[in-house]
């Protein structure tokens, strides 16, 4: 498998090249495109001709670098996620039961290889302090476990900041309450 783009991946990065809002590497990689194709060439041409027209017939004003810089982040991050929608569409999600396994896996082998201690202490007592260190491993699982529970509540809060940054992003793409920036009125 090629790790170059082909023609069409090249075509639907046409309008954002007119744009000019590809990142420096896709932009040359287009650009380099077009050079050896006349199809693309005319096509981009075309769209930067729409580019032009269009900033003639827009008021002339000047946006706010914060505001741009978050906007070609929303536009770019919803192009994203529209060509990773395709591809995660055709992933199968896992079924609760086996989500319910991998959850509790580490504990599952945890106990395992603690069971194989103890019978290991008691068919063959090879320590003398055997129970001492018995001990020590089950402080240290259970200091892993304190661990990992404060993790997955870490994870769970940043999960919750997301949808509520999300829920933000579409408000402000309706531009409700709660939205960072306010509807322009019509220039007359």
């Amino acid at each position: 498998m090629s790790l170059t783009p082909v023609h069409e991946d090249l075509k639907e990065m046409l309008p954002a090249a007119a744009l000019q809002i590809l990142e420096t590497g896709e932009l040359e990689q287009v650009m380099a495109h077009v050079r050896d194709c006349p199809e693309c060439e005319t096509e981009l041409q075309e769209y930067r001709e729409a580019v032009t027209a269009l900033s003639l017939r827009l008021p002339a004003r000047q946006l706010d670098p914060a505001r741009a810089r978050v906007l070609r982040a929303r536009i770019l991050a919803r192009a994203r996620e529209n060509r990773s929608d395709s591809e995660t569409a055709m992933l199968p999600s896992l079924p609760r039961a086996t989500a319910i396994i991998y959850r509790w896996s580490g504990w599952m082998v945890a106990a395992g290889l603690g069971g194989v201690l103890l019978v290991h202490h008691s068919i063959h007592r090879p320590l003398d302090h055997g129970w001492l260190v018995a001990a020590v491993l089950l402080v240290i699982l259970i200091g892993l476990g304190i661990y990992v529970r404060v993790q997955r509540s870490r994870v769970s809060a940043l999960q919750a900041h997301l949808a509520d940054l999300g829920a933000k992003g579409e408000r402000a793409d309706r531009g409700g309450p709660g939205s960072w920036h306010t509807p322009v009125p019509p220039q007359r």
